[in-house]
């Protein structure tokens, strides 16, 4: 590594230099390194694009090097020469960074990269631009860019990143080389990790960098910077990164679902209680369903139920002032998923053996008389919310809206958030009048109400 020094962090002391210290991205990198041994000096824009922290920014330097070093060895910079030691240090106005999301509009754009584009570059060979989170320009902003990505200087090079590709023009797209980032496999991460430790001399476990590896969702700044804290408390062991990061292991997700499998609510809350002591709830949702990713054939129709609950789980916790409640109310419903199925099928069967056509028409109306008391439930909810035509509304009303109780022509709704009551307009209002009235068969009207979260938490729980 070049420069490294002791007063970096572990993140910035192992960035790479070279396309030969990248990690998990060898596909991009043999194209690149023949592309700077074939000919650097003849230019091109490229877009970076891919997950957080998988080397975007880190690749886009090193290129620029690549183009203006003096001395490159198999398409790498030296990091020797003049030129990579001007860019290394910031020293040159020939090498500029734009963070695209504090840059967004025209004027911005105009003066940093426009304006003096067209000027022959100072002390490099090359001019070069990196734009990071390009996506995040505003519509002037990208027809700026456009018009000089489409009359390009041969001293000047555009070099792209972002995260989410979808949001970039494709009249931008079609005019640059396109290169797609992939999170870094398992195994090359735990490799890295161990390297970085052994060069550190950092007492460790295997397991405890494989579980790094796994929470970090294989980004290569988090693992490290989660590396580099543990690293404080001594031992970089499975249990010191369990307590010092609030997540859990492999055994302690596993134990949860066999408490899951018992369906017994009392021992699911129990044990929620108890992981809300020492974890992060919202890391706990992610790293369920990364085990239930790899573990669901152990129990495919368990697994597939309870991932649906963990994705509710996921939508909302973000939100959440109190994510223990909302993981009670999710498992609360997964439970009573279950006990809702027996009692229909036991019911058509005592109806078919036991009772006259005549009894069974005149029994029907009461049990619909009933379930028009129950339509309080979830089941109900759900069906309304998802004929409603604006996809933000009907999100909005999922996660934070609700049906109290049906008592003759009124309906009660409750709610948690006062974006309801400004999206709740005069159309939405009719329009999910409407929808009652053809799930219950009557005439209502709707009296909503407004409780804080915990309330609100309170309320779902026991419905």
């Amino acid at each position: 590594m070049a420069d490294v020094t002791k007063s970096q962090s572990l993140a910035n002391r192992y960035r790479p230099q070279t396309f030969d210290e990248m990690i998990g991205q060898q596909h991009i990198i043999w194209i690149l390194k023949a592309k700077m041994q074939s000919d650097s000096s003849s230019l091109q824009n490229y877009l970076l694009c891919g997950p957080r922290w998988t080397w975007k920014t880190t690749s886009a330097r090193i290129l620029a090097k690549a183009i203006n070093c003096l001395d490159p060895h198999d398409g790498n910079p030296c990091n020797k020469c003049a030129n990579c030691e001007l860019i290394n240090s910031w020293k040159t106005t020939d090498y500029v960074e734009i963070d695209a999301a504090s840059n967004t509009w025209v004027d911005n754009v105009r003066e940093v990269i426009i304006d003096q584009a067209g000027y022959q570059p100072i002390s490099l060979k090359k001019k070069i631009y990196v734009i990071d989170e390009v996506h995040m320009l505003s519509t002037a902003a990208f027809n700026a860019l456009l018009k000089t990505i489409e009359e390009p200087s041969g001293n000047v090079c555009f070099i792209l990143a972002t995260t989410e590709l979808q949001k970039v023009p494709q009249t931008i797209v079609s005019r640059v080389q396109v290169f797609n980032f992939k999170k870094i496999p398992q195994d090359e991460m735990v490799a890295h990790l161990w390297n970085i430790c052994k060069t550190e001399w950092f007492e460790f476990e295997n397991e405890a960098l494989e579980l790094i590896a796994t929470i970090s969702e294989w980004c290569v700044r988090d693992a490290i910077k989660y590396l580099d804290q543990v690293s404080v408390l001594g031992k970089v062991s499975t249990e010191n990164v369990s307590q010092f990061l609030w997540i859990s292991t492999d055994a302690t997700i596993k134990s949860f679902f066999e408490v899951v499998k018992t369906n017994d609510r009392n021992q699911i809350f129990e044990q929620i209680d108890k992981l809300a002591q020492w974890t992060d709830l919202q890391q706990f949702a992610k790293q369920c369903i990364g085990y239930i990713d790899a573990h669901i054939m152990d129990d495919v129709d368990f697994y597939l139920k309870v991932s649906e609950t963990f994705s509710e789980i996921m939508r909302q916790v973000r939100f959440y002032p109190y994510p223990a409640v909302l993981y009670k109310i999710a498992f609360n419903k997964f439970l009573n998923s279950d006990e809702e199925v027996v009692p229909v099928k036991t019911e058509k069967k005592v109806e078919k053996k036991t009772e006259p056509k005549i009894e069974k028409k005149e029994e029907s109306e009461e049990k619909k008389g009933e379930s028009v008391e129950k339509k309080s439930d979830w089941d109900l909810w759900e069906r309304i919310i998802s004929q409603i035509q604006s996809s933000t509304t009907r999100q909005i009303f999922k996660d934070h809206m609700t049906i109290d109780k049906v008592s003759d022509n009124e309906v009660s709704l409750i709610h948690d958030n006062n974006m309801i009551a400004k999206t709740m307009l005069e159309k939405e209002h009719k329009e999910i009048e409407v929808l009652l009235e053809k799930e219950l068969g009557k005439k209502v009207t709707l009296n909503i109400q407004w409780m804080s979260k915990e309330e609100y938490f309170q309320r779902l729980m026991w419905m």
